[in-house]
């Protein structure tokens, strides 16, 4: 079970990173941007603050200059271990984010980015976007070197 900071931390890094939201989709990354503009800045400026005082700046600079999966995942650790350190920083990301995500149009993708070798099975994939503004992907970037079945897919907004 992944634990809610190290969500946290993945979502925070999205937002921080701008290329980062590029991988998100070029749809939702640019309504989130265009929604959530300030409340992104805010989070950016909080993430900056708090990696400047710690003197771990260095790594939101290499992320943002170089934002490979490496780079974006010592990010989140870094920002994990500033949250676990600081609950005051954790909860006001807490709050940053719910308000981007209050703002910002849902993703709801099942197997992005997934490299499979042998075989895999995928039961039934139901979406469903309670508020009817969202990006629906099932199977983007995938990479099959032997057997792919997906049940069922239902999308419904």
């Amino acid at each position: 079970m992944v634990e809610p900071l190290s969500l946290l931390a993945g979502a925070i890094t999205t937002y921080v990173v701008p290329k980062a939201l590029e991988k998100v989709g070029e749809k939702v990354g640019e309504a989130a941007l265009a929604k959530s503009g300030a409340a992104i800045q805010a989070t950016r400026r909080a993430v900056q603050d708090k990696l400047t005082a710690t003197q771990t700046a260095g790594v939101l600079a290499i992320a943002e200059a170089e934002p490979t999966d490496a780079n974006l995942k010592l990010l989140e650790t870094v920002l994990l271990t500033q949250m676990r350190q600081d609950q005051l920083f954790a909860e006001q990301l807490q709050a940053l984010n719910q308000q981007i995500q209050a703002q910002s149009p849902g993703l709801q993708a099942v197997l992005d980015t997934v490299r499979v070798r042998g075989n895999v099975e995928v039961g039934n994939v139901e979406q469903v976007s309670e508020t009817g503004v969202a990006e629906q992907i099932v199977g983007r970037n995938l990479g099959v070197g032997g057997d792919l079945k997906i049940g069922d897919i239902t999308q419904k907004q």
